[in-house]
């Protein structure tokens, strides 16, 4: 656990039994941003992710903090803790996780080449394990990226069932104190308690992004996790509960509450006429009003099958709530037999798209495949995104990248490789895996 000041902490804990908390604030504000940082990587199973490309664009849906001003004040005055808190504090379930002691400290380094790069700490149950590090550099070296970033066991063999998500494409020299953020995902039962973080970094940049210089060294952090820390610290519910939205039969069949973050496991009716890619509200309330909603990067859903996903909430482990609530009223879907987006890129045509009007036009950017879409606000980019495209053959286009830009005033695009050496004739197909048209309804389902 953090061993950070552990005097300064029994010492504030008569203090913090007096504290009287302060009512929720139920407002909720929803801010879009960009992570030019955010690499994804998968392995081994198919992960619905917010978006996964060559250049990612994350929406962060930003939730309002529970926390009592007075404690999060005293954590945050906890030297070293306040670089976490701030990287999660728009986490509910990472807060409440740090609030209740259950970080553990590592404090790893090495150092290569005047760059040094410490692991400091992680957040770790049965499901998830969030490691936090920070990378110094001396003057010499400018735009220090980190090319490539892999975790393994203790002999350097790699773990199944695995994906994860890290910062860091771009560190900033000048700030040095700066606390990433790397956030893996395990599947399997075998994770060892013994690991190593790897890193191989570059510095400069091309205009077409490519670094202008390698290092030779790998930056090797082995540590160790406490596994009796959060063993058996886990609560699944059984609901069984089937929920029928303008026609379509969702069935949640379990809530899974970790210390990280929720998982609920649900269902589409296979006799469902629309193909159901997500939820847009999904949420558990307790009797109070609070919620816990969507994590706000990383995965958001797995598939589990063809027919079942689990979708990802912050957790509320350590609040344990009285009465809990599972609701949602609205989930993106359309109908199964416009899943399909079919193009004809030499003649610049739309073949068949989803009959809402949504996709605007195609058309040439380089060596880009360009898909303009409607947006419906000025939030984001309204959740669309596909399959790797394929020609009229079945042979996968590309490397299975994408890249999505927009601004207040212009609709989302979506750019694809595709033109080029090669480029595959005739029509070409992507399979939509999500896509913001909705449809709505109420659910509200008793947990506790």
């Amino acid at each position: 656990m953090l061993n950070a000041e552990e005097k300064k902490l029994t010492k504030a804990q008569a203090a913090l039994e007096n504290i009287e908390v302060p009512k929720l604030q139920l407002d909720q504000a929803i801010a879009a941003g960009i992570s030019k940082g955010k690499r994804k990587r998968k392995k081994n199973l198919l992960f619905m992710r917010t978006f996964a490309s060559a250049a990612i664009l994350v929406f962060a849906f930003t939730a309002l903090l529970r926390t009592s001003e007075t404690f999060a004040s005293y954590v945050t005055s906890i030297p070293g803790m306040e670089k976490i808190v701030e990287l999660v504090r728009n986490d509910k379930g990472l807060t409440s996780a740090i609030e209740n002691d259950f970080a553990q400290k590592i404090g790893i380094s090495d150092e290569h080449d005047g760059i040094k790069i410490t692991l400091d700490s992680a957040i770790v149950d049965e499901q998830m394990m969030v490691v936090f590090y920070k990378v110094e550099t001396s003057g010499a070296h400018k735009e220090v990226s980190i090319d490539k970033f892999w975790l393994t066991d203790h002999e350097g063999k790699g773990i199944e069932e695995i994906a994860f998500s890290y910062d860091g494409w771009s560190i900033d020299p000048q700030d040095k104190d700066r606390l990433l953020q790397a956030t893996f995902e395990f599947y399997g039962n075998n994770r060892p308690e013994n690991l190593k973080l790897s890193m191989e970094l570059s510095k400069g940049r091309t205009e077409e992004g490519e670094p202008v210089h390698k290092f030779a060294d790998t930056w090797v952090l082995p540590f160790s996790v406490d596994k009796d820390a959060f063993k058996d610290k886990k609560e699944i519910i059984d609901v069984n509960e089937t929920v029928e939205i303008e026609g379509q039969k969702v069935i949640v069949e379990k809530v899974s509450i970790y210390p990280t973050r929720i998982g609920v496991t649900v269902h589409f009716d296979k006799e469902n006429s629309k193909q159901i890619f997500a939820f847009n509200d999904l949420r558990l309330v307790d009797k109070t009003g609070e919620e816990w909603a969507a994590i706000n990067n990383g995965t958001t859903a797995r598939h589990m099958d063809e027919f079942t996903k689990e979708y990802f909430l912050q957790s509320n482990f350590f609040k344990k709530p009285e009465e809990l609530y599972l609701r949602f009223n609205s989930l993106r879907a359309v109908d199964k037999d416009e899943v399909e987006i079919i193009v004809d890129p030499k003649k610049m045509e739309v073949l068949k798209a989803p009959s809402d009007g949504r996709l605007l036009k195609i058309d040439r950017e380089e060596n880009h495949l360009l898909f303009a879409f409607e947006r419906n606000s000025k939030e984001g980019p309204n959740h669309v995104s596909f399959d790797q495209a394929v020609d009229q053959n079945g042979k996968e286009i590309g490397d299975g990248s994408a890249s999505f830009r927009w601004n207040d005033e212009s609709p989302m695009e979506v750019l694809i490789p595709y033109f080029g050496e090669g480029a595959a004739p005739g029509p070409i197909t992507l399979k939509l895996n999500d896509y913001p048209a909705t449809i709505k309804g109420e659910a509200n389902i008793r947990l506790k």
